[in-house]
């Protein structure tokens, strides 16, 4: 039980760390994405403006220039990072103002050719050649009229590799800075996990001293309580009245069920704590198995349930002899509690081969009232009752099953429940036979 909790806590933590971890992470990468797109947004625009003035400015100056000839100044588009600035005339004439690489003229005049937008159009495009790097540029047209005639097509080119390999740097370093950044995410989660699982381990430390130490403490005065009880039974029991007698008995059925609870809560404090250990000895399971039935027939009969067992002789079962026997009147008194009158339980004990390895198989089935198939997967845990009201009639804590759940991983072994509800229910135990 106690590997059980340490896995759950293990669990729990990873899973807490996974969750920080990953919200760190998200935040991060929505704001390196974020400052990403803003600066590219920024600088992008910025460009497109600049070029936007250019071309809106050479539009008018070649409005007012000779016809056909446009001639801006080449240190000026230099300074402003021009690639190229063609003029276009209606008829297919193409004056050059001014061009950065004269080869690839042809190359940008086959993609512009039909773009002649009334206003200023920015359209992306890289261009370049196998003896030239390749260029980014923002190319800008807009058509020319005066008086109603059309005079031809501007078309600007800037280039912007510059800003290309800028970001491309950028991108670079925010990538490794996420790298960075995801180890300093996990570490924080990690760190943020501890301290978030500080109180909790401690709340559950506190817990389970405080069900040792009451469990221990209640333990002495309740086997003194029905010490007594049972010493008036014997020495008073013909001065009494036939109302005492039922009362005695009462109390004593409530003694017994109170120093059953506060055995098992001790047992299970003691698993908690890594206390409890297992004694492992080598013993006869079926002549185990038969005393097992012969205590419970009693308790079965009472209820008129027909008990019966199935086994193969001379079973030698190395494990703790007094768990397994605990385990088996787990199973028995289960089965007894819920299965009606007139019902039958039947305990089938045999060995088998489960992956090459000698088992012990243990299969105790009855004809009770069965488990729903949501109910399956919580009967191993501490309290849980399936049927509430039916186990505190029968004076069930819900304790049982965890205990045996207990006895059986302790000896490496597994257990597998059947249950048709109406029907009856199968539990099946398989453990090391050495």
């Amino acid at each position: 039980m106690k590997n059980h909790n340490i896995e759950l806590f293990r669990d729990t933590r990873k899973r807490l760390t996974i969750t920080n971890s990953a919200m760190l992470m998200v935040f991060l990468l929505l704001f390196i994405i974020g400052t990403f797109g803003l600066l590219l947004s920024i600088f992008y625009n910025e460009q497109k403006l600049d070029l936007k003035a250019l071309t809106q400015q050479e539009v008018e100056e070649t409005k007012t220039s000779a016809p056909g000839v446009t001639k801006p100044d080449n240190a000026f588009a230099a300074n402003q990072g021009m690639y190229f600035n063609y003029f276009v005339k209606e008829n297919g004439e193409l004056v050059v103002g001014d061009e950065f690489a004269p080869e690839m003229r042809q190359v940008i005049m086959e993609y512009v050719k039909g773009w002649k937008p009334n206003t200023v159009e920015i359209k992306y495009k890289a261009i370049g050649s196998q003896n030239q790097e390749e260029s980014h540029l923002l190319i800008a047209a807009q058509t020319v009229s005066q008086n109603g005639r059309m005079l031809g097509t501007v078309y600007f080119g800037k280039d912007v590799s510059y800003l290309w390999s800028m970001f491309e740097w950028l991108l670079v370093v925010l990538l490794g800075m996420t790298v960075l950044f995801m180890g300093v995410a996990i570490v924080t989660g990690q760190f943020l996990t501890r301290r978030a699982m500080k109180p909790i381990l401690r709340s559950y430390e506190l817990q389970r001293d405080f069900l040792a130490d009451a469990s221990h403490e209640l333990r002495t005065p309740i086997s003194i309580l029905k010490s007594g009880l049972d010493v008036i039974g014997m020495e008073d029991g013909d001065k009494l009245s036939a109302f005492s007698h039922e009362l005695l008995r009462d109390l004593q059925k409530e003694a017994k069920s109170a120093a059953k609870m506060v055995g098992d809560l001790l047992l299970l404090a003691r698993t908690d704590s890594g206390v409890q250990e297992i004694s492992m000895d080598t013993f006869d399971f079926s002549v185990m198995a038969e005393q097992v039935i012969r205590s419970i027939q009693g308790f079965a009969q009472s209820r008129q349930i027909r008990l019966l067992l199935h086994g193969q002789d001379a079973i030698m079962l190395h494990a703790d002899q007094e768990k397994i026997k605990q385990l088996l009147y787990i199973l028995l008194d289960n089965a007894v509690k819920y299965t009606p009158e007139q019902g039958e339980i039947t305990l089938t004990t045999k060995t088998t081969i489960v992956d090459h390895k000698p088992k012990l198989c243990i299969m105790v089935a009855d004809t009770g009232i069965g488990i729903e198939p949501d109910q399956l997967a919580h009967i191993f845990h501490r309290f849980y009752r399936a049927d509430k009201n039916r186990s505190r009639q029968s004076g069930g804590t819900g304790l049982g099953l965890a205990i045996a759940k207990w006895i059986i991983d302790a000896h490496r072994g597994t257990i597998h429940v059947e249950s048709v509800p109406g029907v009856g229910s199968s539990f099946t135990v398989l453990l090391p036979l050495k």
